[in-house]
């Protein structure tokens, strides 16, 4: 399961307890653009709409929310939030529910910000998260799903957003939350180190205590230990609390099989998302023909 980060180098890790950061998206949006319409932070896909079509009304240069076609992670929350799956298991089979008629009906939604409302733009098709994101730093995007670890690099991209920027949890087609993403990263020692009980020592430091309440701090991933988790789920910096929410609240995974890499490498979803923003496919074609797929490789041997 690829879970955003992944053990680096190519020899087998030492056995070892994973320093772990939550990594867990929720829309972000420009105050500019949202002030500037007289509107408050989505509570429902409604909202999201009603708001996309005010800013799309008061600043025609910015779009209101792109659909970035090659941006897995993004899709998710849209699925669950309409009560999908991405995939379900029996027993040791897998069977893809992407396009279940909840899934389909989610997956309609988010596509249609771009297809039928004009949220996006053409070019977003091939847009990964990083294009995403640098389109909004530049300016030209109101809303756009990021991660709890964005703000800083945002601000650092462009001093200007200081303050100019909001954050809210993913709302669920008509309220609470939609689930969204859930991963983090890991160190590991290599099992051919000759210093093993220092490198363990280094990752136990780095994994705990002061040093991982700092490094989260600077960099806004969430620490992966209960205790230092504290202080996030208790804070009211506007850029923090939602993300902490969305991740207590709204916390979900893609499929846990090392079979979904395979998933994942084919860009099965990516594929369907682009196809159904191209024109090229409807949603119900596409979504039959990525869940075929998706089944296809997860139950590979």
């Amino acid at each position: 399961m690829q879970i955003e980060g992944a053990v680096v180098g190519e020899q087998p890790p030492r056995l070892l307890e994973p320093r772990h950061e939550p990594r867990v998206r929720a829309p972000r949006t420009r105050r500019r653009g949202t002030r500037a319409s007289g509107l408050e932070a989505p509570k429902t896909w409604d909202d999201i709409v009603a708001a996309g079509e005010a800013i799309k009304a008061a600043k025609p240069d910015m779009l209101p929310f792109p659909v970035p076609g090659d941006a897995e992670f993004q899709v998710y929350p849209w699925v669950w939030g309409a009560g999908g799956e991405i995939a379900t298991k029996d027993g040791k089979t897998w069977t893809s529910e992407l396009d279940s008629k909840e899934s389909q009906a989610g997956i309609e939604f988010y596509t249609g910000l771009a297809t039928e409302h004009g949220f996006s733009s053409a070019g977003a098709t091939t847009w990964k998260e990083t294009d995403l994101r640098d389109a909004f730093t530049q300016g030209n995007v109101a809303m756009m799903l990021s991660g709890s670890w964005t703000p800083k690099s945002l601000i650092e991209a462009n001093p200007d957003l200081d303050g100019k920027i909001g954050a809210a949890v993913i709302p669920g087609e008509d309220g609470g939350i939609a689930p969204s993403v859930l991963g983090g990263s890991h160190l590991s020692v290599f099992n051919t180190t000759k210093n093993a009980d220092l490198a363990w020592e280094f990752v136990k430091l780095m994994s705990t205590g002061e040093f991982a309440e700092q490094w989260s701090n600077e960099t806004g991933y969430f620490p992966g230990v209960q205790s230092a988790m504290e202080e996030a789920l208790a804070s009211t910096d506007p850029l923090v609390a939602p993300f902490a929410e969305q991740m207590v609240d709204g916390g979900a995974s893609v499929p846990v099989t090392p079979n979904f890499g395979a998933v994942q490498a084919k860009k099965t979803t990516n594929s369907m998302i682009q196809a159904i923003l191209s024109g090229q496919k409807d949603v119900a074609t596409a979504t039959k023909d990525a869940a075929a797929e998706m089944t296809e490789l997860l139950n590979q041997k």
